[in-house]
């Protein structure tokens, strides 16, 4: 099984025990009710040599074993279909069938009436395949795709997904990505696109941030984009990324035509990403000591484990708490 790495030596040949009964046995309660027998003491929840045992499985382990056994039915496994003591397990580590099922990447319909396990994997691919499109579009307008510049695509994606924001998230649309593969320097830019750019400059470092594209006049907009091929590669030119929304096309439905429960693009900053520019020696310091936290922490601290005074401050100039990590994770350097 491919489950070998994720487990210690001991565990594996208790667990190779368990799975050579499960596939020995006539049907999948066999020994539940034997409680002074082998089965039962050494692997049912009932006892504590039962419990200590799933206890040291994660959730990989159990995950995979669920997997195995849907490439073995060709289809997702109902709980009937699954050795009593697995299925003890994968119920209480994951509370309800459905949840493990799609925590395996399994189809949520389950028993011999879902769709096979080739179907499943084919369907895996596709998505993958729909993916990879969606991120070269992505490249091609230096922006992250409106579902109306990818009808086609989305004809197909929303067999797996509703929300345009969980589709942009699924496949890597951020920050990072556009950085590696959406900007670069434009050489012998024109006099008038150079002065705009100057004066984007100047603004940001006024503010303290760049500018949002619609802060800027709507001529000044079309120049650049004339000029640099895309807003955020016009910004690139002098050293700013885009103020970008903590979660882009949130209120955005796959098929843009369904116009229920949209709104229109917020003006506020709470929500939204971007990192400082020439920020003052205190904001400097401040962020150094959250750095120095967050290392100390091997995570992102919550507000609650920063000096009051140190977050409020941090909070203010940036605008959110998630603004303030942000400058951590993308700040140059």
């Amino acid at each position: 099984m491919s489950t070998e790495g994720k487990v210690s030596s001991g565990q594996k040949e208790k667990l190779q025990t368990l799975l050579q009964a499960a596939a020995s046995a006539s049907d999948m309660d066999q020994g539940r009710q034997e409680t002074s027998g082998f089965l039962y003491q050494e692997f049912s929840l009932e006892t504590q040599r039962g419990r200590n045992f799933y206890a040291e499985l994660e959730d990989s382990v159990l995950l995979e074993l669920l997997r195995e056994r849907a490439r073995e039915l060709d289809h997702s496994p109902s709980q009937k279909e699954v050795f009593w003591v697995l299925r003890e397990y994968i119920r209480k580590r994951f509370r309800r069938w459905p949840y493990a099922l799609e925590a395996a990447g399994l189809k949520r319909s389950s028993g011999s009436g879902g769709r096979s396990w080739s179907e499943m994997e084919e369907e895996k691919k596709r998505y993958r395949v729909l993916m990879g499109m969606l991120r070269q579009k992505a490249k091609e307008l230096c922006r992250i795709p409106h579902p109306s510049d990818v009808p086609e695509l989305c004809a197909e994606l929303k067999k797996y997904e509703k929300d345009w924001s969980v589709i942009v998230q699924a496949a890597g649309l951020d920050a990072e990505f556009f950085g590696k593969n959406a900007v670069y320097l434009v050489e012998n830019l024109d006099e008038t696109s150079e002065r705009y750019l100057r004066e984007i400059r100047r603004k940001a470092e006024e503010t303290g941030r760049p500018p949002r594209k619609s802060e800027v006049p709507r001529e000044v907009q079309e120049t650049l984009i004339a000029s640099c091929k895309s807003w955020r590669n016009a910004l690139y030119q002098v050293g700013l990324e885009p103020v970008a929304r903590i979660r882009p096309f949130s209120s955005t439905h796959i098929d843009y035509r369904q116009v229920s429960g949209s709104r229109n693009h917020s003006q506020a900053l709470y929500d939204c990403c971007y990192l400082l520019v020439n920020p003052d020696e205190t904001t400097v310091r401040d962020l150094q000591k959250l750095q120095e936290i967050r290392e100390t922490l091997g995570r992102d601290p919550e507000k609650k484990e920063v000096p009051k005074e140190l977050w409020k401050r941090l909070q203010k100039v940036c605008g959110s708490w998630t603004n303030v990590l942000y400058q951590l994770k993308h700040r140059p350097g």
